[in-house]
């Protein structure tokens, strides 16, 4: 292993060809330096773009690449557990794209092969390494607001506007539906706050007849001190907001999932309120959470180092994901 960890990236969706992959290839201790795809042409046109020197046209390839150190996993959900657990017989480190899995049970079952192989694995939350979201709980971990009570965190994208029958989030044998693609996010946001797993759930899922697939969903979850409101949707264009409210206070975070990467229009921000209405707004230059993401987990297999997202933290959230499909912990 050199100075910069060497990565291949299983997959050419979207997310990783314009935000991770690019994250990587401008990181100080990381370069792509394998792509692999079923359809070589599509790997090879996505190599030129952000110039990746390997191709290769099957997804074992890269995995018996010798100079491969770490994979980026970006396909399907219902794809993730299986080749999370191919990369760690592999010895590869791994970065996987949310949710890990699409089943507590499948997650606990990839984790358990990585830690028999001894391989990191890390889940691609790159909101955590926001600014804003290291300020969130450092707010709530100084008492400024008190004891957590209730949280609200809310994502939605409105792709069902221009419904596409192949858009993968529409194809239930390929883990899609709007709990697993939004609500890994607003359910990871819940546990954050709160600082512990709820006790109990209820849920409510609208199916849509057409793709068969949840195109909104609508949970609660009760805490040890309070209870949270989470949802999400392909029909609305919400973005990702959420608030903590507390005994003493709240924290309104209006851009908390994806406030804005580099020179785009969009900033963090945290706005906190006390007991009496007294507003105080803390603002974020934009930065590339991504690349934030990628860099600590790059370093972190580097130095040989823990990593600031356990599997443990994966598999917590996938059985909150369960609980709420099933409307209730079993």
């Amino acid at each position: 292993m050199g100075s910069k960890l060497s990565w291949g990236i299983i997959g050419t969706a979207d997310i990783g060809r314009w935000q991770v992959a690019p994250a990587i290839q401008g990181s100080q201790y990381g370069r792509v330096a394998a792509i692999a795809s079923r359809d070589e042409n599509r790997a090879r046109r996505y190599a030129g773009e952000i110039g990746i020197e390997k191709v290769y046209g099957n997804y074992d390839e890269i995995l018996a690449d010798d100079d491969i150190d770490a994979v980026y996993i970006p396909l399907p959900n219902s794809l993730h557990s299986e080749w999370v657990e191919r990369s760690a017989e592999a010895g590869k480190s791994i970065l996987c794209e949310k949710p890990l899995a699409t089943s507590a049970e499948e997650a606990a079952k990839a984790i358990d092969v990585c830690e028999r192989r001894n391989v990191r694995l890390m889940e691609g939350f790159m909101y955590r390494f926001h600014p804003q979201t290291l300020r969130v709980k450092e707010v709530i971990e100084s008492g400024e607001i008190g004891e957590v009570r209730e949280v609200h965190a809310h994502l939605s994208v409105n792709i069902r506007r221009d419904a596409d029958e192949n858009n993968i989030r529409f194809q239930p044998e390929l883990g899609g539906g709007a709990l697993l693609d939004m609500g890994c996010y607003s359910v990871s946001i819940a546990r954050m706050c709160f600082g512990s797993e709820p006790e109990r759930a209820a849920g409510i899922l609208r199916v849509d007849e057409r793709f068969g697939v949840d195109m909104s969903f609508g949970a609660m979850l009760e805490f040890g001190g309070g209870i949270a409101f989470v949802s999400g949707s392909f029909e609305a264009d919400g973005n990702g907001a959420y608030k903590i409210v507390g005994t003493q206070g709240s924290i309104e975070v209006p851009r908390g999932i994806i406030p804005g990467l580099d020179s785009r229009a969009g900033e963090g921000l945290v706005i906190v309120c006390d007991r009496d209405s007294n507003r105080r707004e803390e603002k974020f230059e934009p930065v590339n959470q991504y690349r934030l993401m990628t860099d600590t987990f790059s370093k972190a297999i580097l130095d040989n180092d823990s990593l600031p997202l356990s599997p443990e933290e994966s598999l917590s959230n996938m059985k909150v994901l369960d609980a709420v499909s099933l409307g209730r912990f079993p």
